[in-house]
């Protein structure tokens, strides 16, 4: 077999086991695309894209303002009064770049209005996040056998198997590091490929926060990069650059105009559908909020310090598997590796710069999400896959033959990982037990006639942002303590956690259920009237 030969076999074995690792970890998720909503961040979120694409569908585009709507799901900050009419704003939800709910919408418009519509195509990019990885990292040049024992890493941790399903992940962050990596290293890229790019780009800006601010990073990587390629290609790398026009010239590119441009484009249609359907006012509270160290939930009310935080991210990080201790143990040599190694150095600055963001600059919102930590795992991934190319490197002469035992026996530590992750307590207490709030609610809606003639439902201890329930019922949703019981009527719902029972609910109520779950109940408000 010819070298060249031989290339193209190891390099389409590794795409195949990529792809293999992709279906993979779809085959793992796809048995929940009809998952009850439930007392959960995939309740939270998916409650919330239904409610807005099923509007978009029921009102059309205009009065729906475009998916922001999300009636009849008024926001608890707004504090409106029950069975009084919100203001326009307390049923509108635009605080994040709109890519995500246009997909929802349009799979709304294909498949309907149902649970595996609502989750299909965020489960088809979150699963799309590992080949998209893969691209990046073959594009810097790392090998093979790192690349592949990285993914297994990142596909075995408990961040991505409950998060990355929402498609809120890092995937067309990604997408777009790869694309610009690939640009720093080409002079005259086709058209097709600035368009490709451009593209990409309005798509990202279009995405989340994360990737709008990873474009901040991403345009000046790539003026810099192109500088390097045309001072080595000239023969002067060694030669002083005189001026800052000299500066301009040699950085500016076909490529940085098309990202730059595809960038713009997105970002200002995030900006237009933000301000559609949110005034600037509010946005610049919800930064002003989010950024600080208050805590106002239906859960708690407090004021945390740094040291604080920094345990409580600690925490998240080890709760349930979401991290390995093996993997929290690499962190640090793996960035480490990530930053000395000169390939992976830009991704890893990219990746981990947004991340550190999201996480230490807007504190409020990592404080109450662990999702807001999933970001860190590109960085760490990427740092993986250098810490472990390394490793193979230092195998060298008579200890190459030991790379593929050392590289199997390495991988078999992740797929372990994964099996506990998927069998174990982090489904219980990510996914599974929290929908049975959405199963109490499926199976009222489908057999208690009382269902229909509610106004409203109240949700009482240790259940909060219940967006699904609106989801479910058409109804708005309050929150429910000692204080509210003389604005319940009989034929009101009322959800209850079985461990959380308010000492004002009546054994009574409780016997007369019309839906009884392993860990909620719904009950109606009649016995609660004296």
């Amino acid at each position: 077999m010819t070298t060249r030969h031989h290339s193209a076999s190891r390099l389409m074995s590794g795409w195949t086991l990529v792809v293999v690792i992709c279906i993979t970890v779809f085959a793992l998720w796809a048995p929940d695309l009809d998952l009850p909503l439930g007392n959960s961040d995939d309740g939270r979120i998916f409650g919330r894209a239904g409610l807005q694409a099923r509007n978009f569908w029921e009102m059309g585009p205009v009065e729906s303002q475009f998916g922001a709507v999300m009636d009849p799901y008024i926001r608890a900050e707004y504090d409106v009064p029950p069975r009084s009419e919100p203001p326009r704003a307390a049923v509108t939800y635009a605080h994040h770049p709109p890519l995500r709910l246009f997909i929802t919408i349009a799979s709304f418009g294909v498949l309907g209005d149902n649970l595996p519509a609502l989750r299909i195509t965020d489960f088809l990019i979150g699963a799309a996040t590992v080949a998209l990885m893969a691209s990046l990292l073959r594009v810097v040049g790392l090998h093979w056998g790192p690349i592949l024992l990285a993914l297994m890493v990142m596909a075995s941790t408990g961040f991505f198997y409950v998060f990355a399903r929402h498609g809120i992940s890092f995937s067309l962050l990604l997408a777009l590091t790869a694309t610009v990596a690939k640009l720093r290293q080409v002079e005259r890229p086709p058209r097709w490929a600035l368009a490709g790019a451009a593209a990409l780009a309005a798509l990202t800006a279009l995405h989340s926060w994360i990737a709008i601010a990873a474009l901040g990073l991403l345009v000046p990587w790539l003026f810099v990069g192109t500088i390097q390629r045309r001072r080595k290609g000239a023969g002067g790398g060694s030669a002083p650059i005189r001026s800052l026009g000299q500066i301009a010239r040699l950085g500016w590119s076909p490529a940085l105009i098309a990202i730059a441009a595809g960038a713009l484009a997105g970002g200002l249609l995030t900006a237009a559908w933000l301000l559609n359907a949110t005034d600037i006012g509010e946005l610049g509270e919800r930064v002003a909020f989010r950024t600080g160290t208050d805590v106002s939930t239906a859960i708690e009310q407090r004021n945390f310090s740094f040291g604080e935080f920094l345990a409580r991210q600690w925490r998240f990080a080890g709760h349930e598997l979401m991290t390995s201790w093996w993997l929290r143990l690499l962190l640090l040599p793996a960035l480490v590796a990530a930053f000395v190694d000169r390939r992976t150095r830009g991704p890893a600055f990219v990746t981990l710069a947004v991340a550190a963001s999201l996480t230490f600059v807007f504190q409020q919102g990592a404080w109450i999400h662990r999702l807001w930590n999933v970001p860190w795992l590109a960085p760490t991934v990427i740092g993986v896959a250098a810490l472990a190319d390394a490793a193979r490197r230092a195998l060298r002469g008579p200890a190459a033959r030991l790379r593929w035992p050392v590289g199997l026996a390495a991988a078999l530590v992740p797929v372990a990982t994964l099996a506990v992750v998927v069998t174990g307590p982090t489904r219980d207490f990510y996914l599974t037990n929290p929908a049975d709030a959405g199963a109490v609610l499926e199976h009222a809606v489908a057999t208690e006639p009382e269902v229909d003639e509610a106004e409203l439902i109240w949700i009482a201890s240790g259940l909060s942002t219940a967006r699904w329930a609106s989801y479910y019922l058409d109804l708005p949703v309050w929150s429910l303590d000692e204080s509210k019981l003389d604005d319940i009527i009989a034929s009101d719902l009322v959800l209850l956690r079985n461990d959380r029972i308010p000492d004002f609910v009546p054994e009574s109520a409780l016997a007369h259920a019309l839906a009884v779950g392993e860990s909620y109940t719904l009950i109606t408000a009649d016995e609660l009237i004296q």
